[in-house]
């Protein structure tokens, strides 16, 4: 065969593999939301949340799109309203770190449920888009999976959570005990945990929260989290 014929039939057998592949891949996601923190929590969207008669926790931004996390026998969380309310949140992503933190706790006891980190995945109706978070916390329609750096379980472990009662759960990536000064990547499917924690499908994303807490046991924590990512479908 010449030469120019050869090559002719080369690239029409690798044009035809490229076509065969890309319609067999999976499609790619819809759009992803990276979550950002910003200069500023308050003008990135976030509001921060305080518990009475409880010492606030501290969160800050840092470099790299990171929320530094600090506590002293105290309690708080940083929220926001995703941006694309509506579409199906297929999965999550993002990375953390722990310095310092409370000891290991039972997740499932109010009053003795310390950890050093969640992360809040709040899914709701329509209606409930218009409301804060105290009133998406009492409201029945929404119901949220937490995803916990802290704890006496161990990894994949789902939990009731002793606040929300049958509207949310808990689900262990990292028991307090796992290394510290160790960047944990993370990638979580929202629909898998969401059938296995409350059966079906679940509703639109409407909110993100992140958690530290050190008052039932006085101590500290000190953490990072960044990179947070939130892919639909």
């Amino acid at each position: 065969m010449p030469c120019g014929a050869g090559q002719s039939v080369a690239r029409r057998a690798g044009s035809w593999a490229f076509a065969f592949w890309a319609a067999v891949a999976p499609a790619p996601s819809a759009s992803a939301d990276a979550i950002a923190f910003g200069s500023n929590l308050r003008t990135a969207g976030w509001s921060t949340i305080s518990f009475p008669g409880i010492p606030p926790a501290s969160f800050t931004p840092g470099a790299s799109n990171t929320l530094e996390v600090a506590t002293n026998a105290s309690a708080g969380l940083v929220w926001r309203t995703v941006k694309q309310a509506g579409p199906t949140a297929g999965e999550a992503r993002w990375s953390w770190q722990v310095e310092e933190g409370v000891a290991p706790t039972d997740l499932t006891r109010r009053g003795h449920d310390d950890r050093v980190l969640a992360v809040y995945f709040v899914f709701g109706g329509k209606a409930d888009l218009a409301r804060g978070l105290v009133a998406l916390r009492s409201s029945a329609s929404v119901t949220s999976l937490v995803y916990v750096f802290g704890g006496d379980r161990p990894r994949g472990a789902l939990l009731p959570s002793p606040h929300m009662g049958p509207r949310g759960k808990f689900v262990v990536l990292r028991p307090a005990d796992a290394p510290r000064r160790h960047w944990f990547d993370e990638h979580v499917d929202l629909n898998a945990d969401y059938a296995r924690a409350f059966g079906g499908k679940p509703p639109p994303l409407l909110a993100i929260a992140i958690s530290s807490d050190s008052d039932d046991t006085r101590g500290r924590n000190r953490a990072r989290l960044r990179n947070l990512v939130v892919d639909y479908r």
